[in-house]
């Protein structure tokens, strides 16, 4: 697997993981189910903004790799990794924004 790929790969479980301590509780509230086992996903707090700045670094990087630097081959297969390869970027830059924005976006909400 190329570099820039393990790394969009990289942002995304970032997201998730920065995500999980807020993420999974609104769901349950917001159809209106409870579960207590949630409660225990909040030791990813402390970590959250480490696991946002790894996620952006990772982004940094694939982003890099797959829009700055020049590539030397042109041939059909590695155009069409590199189109995969940019949408797995654009899924990480999606789940990063969510899971960066989602407190305020609950507090708007909610609040």
């Amino acid at each position: 697997m190329k570099k820039e790929n393990v790394s969009s790969i990289g942002t995304i479980l970032a997201s998730f993981l920065a995500a999980s301590c807020c993420i999974g509780p609104a769901v349950f509230i917001l159809f209106g189910a409870s579960a207590g086992f949630l409660g225990k996903l909040s030791f990813f707090e402390p970590l959250r903004p480490y696991l946002l700045g790894a996620g952006f670094l990772m982004l940094g990087f694939s982003f890099w790799k797959l829009y700055v630097q020049k590539r030397d081959c042109t041939c059909d297969a590695d155009v069409r990794a590199r189109k995969i390869a940019r949408g797995i970027w654009w899924v990480g830059f999606a789940s990063l924004v969510i899971a960066a924005t989602f407190q305020e976006v609950i507090l708007l909400i909610y609040g």
